[in-house]
């Protein structure tokens, strides 16, 4: 035996679990509230001394049995740490040697296979030990937090019973003066070398063959509470906190006489649960090599998990967003390929790359099942660890399969407005506010509520096109409200709506526009210079504008009113779906204001995209088109003379693209390209615009006639870009395409092409 005083000793799992059940016990036998009605109160509070006693014991006991498994999950997880690093780094290496060319190697086809099966069973081993490493670290937590509790209630224990010299509320347990049993092995200090025996330690992890009573704990708080002393009273509502803890870490006894009550119930359960074991499998497109990198992750049974397939089909991409939706991510097609039933729900993380989030947008996963019915699934979470790195993933959780796609889309607060009223303030924009008063509607309603924010520079924009849209120079953001069409307001509802006010420096500048463009009369012009002042101090125009009967129409009759903070408030006594509110600096024709909202609405669906077509250097024949937002053309001509790119031709002027609209090629003169699916000669390709995506299309180009151009060192040709509207196409098959009946407009720009020629 060794004595504790000079050495910490680590009881085993078995005598742990036998010393608990015989403090729980003499715990139960201790009745303090018994003691104190029939005898006085110096043996009442040598019973509470007692009692203290055998539950700082209680907590002691369970204190060791945390750091026993505590240790025991530290070196599992020292090992994982070193297995995962081993294996990262190895991966890496081999992808290395993947991809750098070796000239001097003499490797057979059968090598390569082996040594990408070898790679692929790597990667899998990797994120399997990552995912039970982070397991591994969550268990260390919890009896981490466990073990804190029981300090705090052997801290506790101690002042109650007046022993704090004698007891110690951190440290291993006293066994040598406290609770040592008869049947105790305590020869295994804890400062040993853990890391010889970890698989002893990891297999250790086991139940008592015999039956196991349960353990009941009397709440000796009640007797507390009796006490007059304030100082009993706080200890006492800890004390019963502690307790309360200490019976969830007593639940696996329960769990003990459950399992021998149905040995054979628990075997088919067992059974049952691993052959339904969940597993989690990187997908690649299954259109290319197995090595290629994963599209997406599928969490499920094994034997399903195994059988289910992807593909990229970013041909729908079109048709897969409306509205304000805009694509983040790849398009994928996930299927069964195989009769085994899908235990729905799967999970399904679909990883995605979003350059512009904010407050106003949120990420969705679109999803369009076998016959063509759209849904959309709120990912659980957007970050996540999947393939030995973390990224961002929408993880949803499926009851079909079918088309993915993830999006970023507006967000949409959903509201119950109840009897009594409601007065809400949007996460969106804490600026937003709206009151509904008491009796706002006869029951209570769900309303939904959106906000498209309005860029400035898109009204000063149409401002430029349009001398009649000068007196508007801010504006509120696009208001999109929803409430039961069959429910009307009873009581008028307040709304505040932010909206910049008009510096001088942006008056003075509205006024030099209005002076070159000629909107002020000659009587204006004259007098100018001297009622400048005047001009300032009078009151700028707030004008409302709401959308009924399937139009814009002014709220003449709305009095909007100018807050502090650069806020606009206004009342309501009809329910409107739309509403937006600008300040103006002179009266103007409502013709004319609800005409800009309808072009204002337009043009925020609108980016303004600029074409590149540029030539491989080492290979002219080979060339590249990009439709890019005009804002990234800078870097992404760097990016492309990076990797190899060059003009000419120069980029196209700017161009007015919706998100998910198509620019059809057409080639024209001595060039034209080869389909690079079948290698025949065709006459056009498409190209599709997303705002936060990246589309390149890759061509190959040749001559027509090999004896054309005489006079010129170069072969000479023309491409042609049209645009198609979303609502030209339809979906067919794997890809959107142009519907028969939509003639194409005139093209939307033109670009040369030249191919040197070659000497044959």
């Amino acid at each position: 035996m060794v004595d504790s005083a000079s050495q910490p000793a680590l009881l085993n799992e078995n005598d742990l679990l036998d010393l608990l059940q015989e403090t729980a016990k003499e715990l139960r036998v201790l009745q303090p509230v018994k003691a104190r009605e029939e005898t006085g109160p110096e043996q009442s509070s040598y019973g509470h001394r007692d009692s203290a006693g055998l539950q700082t014991r209680l907590f002691q006991v369970l204190k060791t049995f945390c750091e026993l498994h505590t240790k025991r999950a530290c070196v599992l997880r020292e090992l994982l740490c070193g297995t995962a690093n081993t294996l990262t780094e190895h991966r890496m290496y081999s992808n290395l040697a993947h991809t750098l060319p070796d000239t001097e190697s003499h490797e057979t086809t059968a090598d390569v296979g082996a040594s990408y099966g070898s790679h692929f069973f790597q990667e899998h081993v990797t994120d399997v030990i990552l995912n039970v490493l982070e397991d591994v670290h969550v268990i260390v937590n919890q009896f981490s937090v466990m073990s804190r509790r029981l300090d705090t209630g052997i801290a506790f224990l101690t002042e109650v019973s007046g022993e704090r010299g004698h007891l110690t509320s951190t440290g291993s347990l006293d066994t040598a003066d406290h609770i040592k049993p008869e049947s105790c092995d305590i020869s295994i200090p804890l400062d040993q070398d853990l890391a010889e025996h970890h698989l002893e330690n990891v297999q250790s992890k086991r139940l008592p063959n015999g039956p196991v009573k349960h353990c009941t704990l009397h709440k000796d708080d009640r007797n507390l509470r009796e006490e007059s002393s304030h100082e009993e009273t706080r200890l006492d509502s800890l004390y019963k906190t502690m307790v309360t803890d200490s019976k969830e870490c007593l639940n696996v006894n329960n769990e003990v006489k459950e399992e021998e009550e149905g040995e054979e119930r628990q075997k088919s359960t067992e059974e049952e649960d691993e052959r339904l074991k969940l597993v989690t499998v990187g997908l690649a497109d299954r259109t290319r090599s197995s090595e290629s990198p994963r599209v997406c992750y599928i969490t499920a049974p094994s034997e399903v998990a195994n059988v289910l397939t992807c593909k990229v089909i970013d041909g729908l991409s079109s048709l897969m967003v409306s509205g304000s939706e805009e694509l983040v991510s790849s398009v994928l097609r996930i299927q069964n390929s195989s009769h085994v039933k899908c235990p729905f729900p799967l999970k399904v993380a679909v990883p995605f790359k979003a350059s512009y989030r904010g407050n106003y947008r949120e990420i969705t996963v679109k999803v369009v099942d076998l016959e063509q019915r759209v849904s959309y699934v709120t990912p659980t979470s957007t970050e996540a660890f999947y393939g030995g790195q973390r990224g961002s993933f929408a993880v949803v959780r499926v009851y079909s399969l079918g088309v993915f796609a993830v999006l970023s889309r507006l967000k949409t607060e959903s509201f119950t407005v109840p009897k009594t009223g409601l007065s809400l303030k949007l996460s969106v924009d804490s600026r937003i506010c709206l009151d509904y008063l008491p009796g706002s509607f006869t029951a209570p309603v769900v309303a939904q509520v959106t906000v498209q924010p309005v860029d400035a520079f898109i009204l000063s924009s149409l401002k430029s096109k349009n001398d009649s849209y000068h007196a508007a120079v801010t504006s509120t953001p696009l208001l999109y409200l929803s409430h039961p069409s069959t429910l009307k307001l009873r009581r008028p509802l307040t709304l505040i709506l932010p909206c910049p006010p008009i510096s001088d420096k942006r008056r003075a500048g509205e006024e030099t526009d209005r002076l070159i463009s000629g909107t002020f009369s000659p009587q204006q012009i004259k007098v100018d210079s001297t009622s400048v002042k005047t001009h300032k101090e009078s009151k700028e125009q707030l004008a409302l504008l709401g959308w009924t009967e399937n139009r814009w129409k002014a709220l003449d009759k709305v009095i909007v009113k100018n807050l502090q903070n650069s806020l606009v408030c206004f009342e309501l006594t009809e329910s409107y779906e739309r509403l937006i509110a600008f300040r103006l600096q002179y009266p103007v024709k409502s013709t004319y204001l609800s005409s800009l909202v309808e072009e204002l609405e337009e043009a925020i669906k609108i980016f303004p995209v600029t074409v590149v077509l540029y030539h491989e250097r080492m290979d002219p024949s080979s060339v590249v088109v990009a439709t890019l937002p005009s804002r990234d053309v800078s870097w992404a001509l760097c990016e492309l003379q990076a990797l190899g790119y060059c003009g000419p031709p120069e980029p196209s002027s700017e161009l007015s693209i919706k998100e998910g609209e198509q620019l059809l090629l057409r080639f024209s003169g001595n060039i034209t390209c080869n389909d690079p699916t079948g290698n025949e000669k065709t006459d056009s390709h498409i190209i599709t615009f997303h705002n936060q995506r990246r589309t390149r299309l890759f061509l190959k180009l040749k001559e027509v006639d090999p004896f054309g151009n005489y006079s010129s060192l170069h072969y000479k040709g023309v491409i042609s870009f049209f645009k198609v509207t979303k609502d030209q196409l339809v979906w067919n098959g794997e890809r959107a395409a142009m519907s028969k009946d939509c003639p194409l407009e005139e093209p939307v720009c033109r670009l040369p092409l030249t191919l040197p020629k070659v000497k044959k």
